[in-house]
């Protein structure tokens, strides 16, 4: 009887032990799987993605993001919320986003030329153009220049004419120093042989009141918002494309009206350097997917916007074209002031 007991004893011990040794198994094979899954960024994302915004509410870059928020937060399964960090004509946001930590839980919005010249002239900007993870390219905005309601000129020769005659004295507003809109206006200052007046603004959200109110002049801004100010009784002179936009008939190409160039800014996504190959992989997928998708661009060029959709390494092949160009026009033509 008591061999029995014994036995029966030593049976329970041994299943008891050898249950242990499985659960530890089980338990370290799960440990092992989630740390693989983090080092990798599989199941990303888990958690909502900020999105920063360069310029103010209400602008070109917010409007953009706007159409496309439904469409992100469908493909991600989580929310995307905008970070907006307006100053020094998108520096102060690009700087913080190319400081964060890489791991596709902070993206944003950049704008060209703006990311190009300003590490090239400004000595306080930290970020560097070829310092980024570039994901997309989704549209780009050709640059109008419009007039306030009872400016004395209705045509690009008459501003000419005028600002011939009266040198340095037409105030011209764009968004930033050292940016897209401020390049296109120094460009033009050039070409048509006239001075005007810079005055950089925060964002779009802050130009359409000062041009509409009649603080300034004149504005070098972009399509969406000339579209959006027509009916306000604001003056479009010219448009920055090759042929007449669609939704400004009316409105002459610059080179139509008798000064040939073409400025437009380019809008894209970025990341800072460094993402996990999977997040980077899930990113550049989903995304291109999405600025490609024709709802999208139909939303995109009912705003004004020219939809230019390019995957990551299509984008990040385009900005470096790109650079060339504006790098040798800044040192050809000291357009603006290098470090």
């Amino acid at each position: 009887m008591a061999g029995a007991l014994s036995l029966t004893f030593s049976t329970k011990h041994e299943r008891k032990r050898k249950m242990k040794k499985i659960l530890g198994m089980v338990t370290g094979m799960f440990l092992v799987l989630s740390l693989a899954a983090l080092a990798t960024g599989a199941g990303y994302p888990s958690k909502e993605i900020t999105y920063m915004i360069a310029f103010n509410a209400g602008g070109e870059s917010d409007i953009e993001f706007r159409i496309m928020q439904p469409f992100l937060e469908k493909a991600f399964g989580v929310r995307f919320v905008p970070e907006y960090k307006p100053a020094a004509g998108g520096a102060l946001a690009w700087n913080f986003l190319s400081a964060a930590t890489p791991d596709g839980y902070t993206i944003g919005g950049f704008n060209a030329p703006h990311i190009i010249t300003q590490p090239l002239t400004m000595n306080d900007v930290t970020y560097k153009t070829d310092g980024f993870t570039y994901l997309c390219m989704i549209e780009n905005t050709p640059v109008a220049l419009c007039t306030k309601k009872d400016f004395p000129a209705n045509t690009l020769k008459e501003l000419i004419d005028y600002a011939k005659a009266n040198p340095g004295k037409v105030t011209a507003g764009g968004v930033g120093k050292n940016s897209g809109p401020h390049l296109a206006a120094l460009q033009f200052q050039k070409l048509a042989g006239v001075k005007f007046t810079y005055i950089p603004f925060q964002g779009t959200g802050q130009l359409k009141p000062a041009i509409m109110g009649g603080h300034v002049d004149v504005v070098f801004t972009n399509s969406p918002a000339a579209v959006e100010m027509l009916p306000l009784g604001i003056k479009t002179l010219a448009v920055g494309t090759e042929k007449r936009m669609e939704q400004l008939p009316n409105v002459p190409t610059f080179a139509e009206a008798g000064v040939k160039y073409y400025p437009r800014i380019d809008r894209g996504i970025f990341a800072p350097q460094g993402l996990p190959k999977d997040v980077l992989e899930t990113l550049d997928k989903k995304l291109f997917a999405i600025v490609s998708s024709k709802e999208v661009q139909d939303k995109l060029t009912e705003g004004g916007f020219v939809p230019n959709p390019m995957n990551g390494e299509a984008a990040a092949k385009y900005i470096k074209g790109l650079t060339e160009e504006i790098k040798k026009l800044v040192e050809e033509e000291k357009l603006m002031p290098t470090k």
